[in-house]
């Protein structure tokens, strides 16, 4: 009995730490999601603005027509 006493206080801070280790790395792994998804999100501007730099050049070209 006098062993569940000592170990306890330890029992708890181990447990505290590892739901404060799970709660850290399921919000670190939500940051890497909204970082690819912001990865994606500038490749499809990047290429959305290609294709419009074409548009209005073909616009421009055949206008004259």
């Amino acid at each position: 009995m006098a062993n569940l006493k000592i170990l306890a206080p330890y029992i708890v801070i181990v447990v505290t730490g590892l739901v404060t280790w799970g709660s850290f790395s399921a919000r670190l792994d939500e940051v890497e999601k909204k970082a690819d998804n912001i990865s994606q999100i500038q490749q499809d501007i990047a290429v959305i603005k290609q294709e419009i730099v074409w548009m209005k050049a073909f616009l421009v070209e055949n206008m004259d027509r």
